[in-house]
């Protein structure tokens, strides 16, 4: 297996890449939304690119930068769901929002960890 996917936010946040793409199909059928639709799917799609980026960065201040674009992507993420309200049901908004503020904490952990000198990094883990 992928070290990557020991990394609980980037699991969360691959599973949030999936049902993004679900809501996407049903959002975008509101004209209102036809802008928003590819900035959420670019959105979220960051999410796990960055953090993909930043594990394999050897740099402890390379992994941060990097978890912390992965975070600002998150933010971004529940911005456009926020949007994309209008056309989703509120369970829905809900669920996805619960699963991004839990991608965030995780986060949060993995950035203080790396700022405190933690041992996480490159074949190790955070978030079990």
């Amino acid at each position: 297996m992928d070290p990557m996917w020991k990394i609980r936010a980037y699991q969360i946040a691959s599973y949030c890449v999936h049902l993004a793409g679900g809501d996407a199909a049903r959002a975008i059928k509101d004209p209102r939304l036809s802008e928003n639709v590819p900035q959420l799917i670019r959105a979220i799609g960051g999410v796990t690119a960055h953090i993909a980026e930043g594990y394999s960065r050897l740099s402890r201040k390379d992994r941060i930068r990097y978890y912390e674009y992965a975070l600002g992507s998150v933010n971004e993420t529940k911005s456009w769901y926020m949007g994309a309200s209008i056309a989703l049901d509120p369970a829905t908004i809900e669920h996805r929002l619960a699963h991004l503020c839990r991608v965030s904490q995780l986060l949060l952990v993995m950035i203080r960890n790396e700022r405190n000198g933690g041992t996480w990094g490159p074949g190790r883990h955070a978030g079990d």
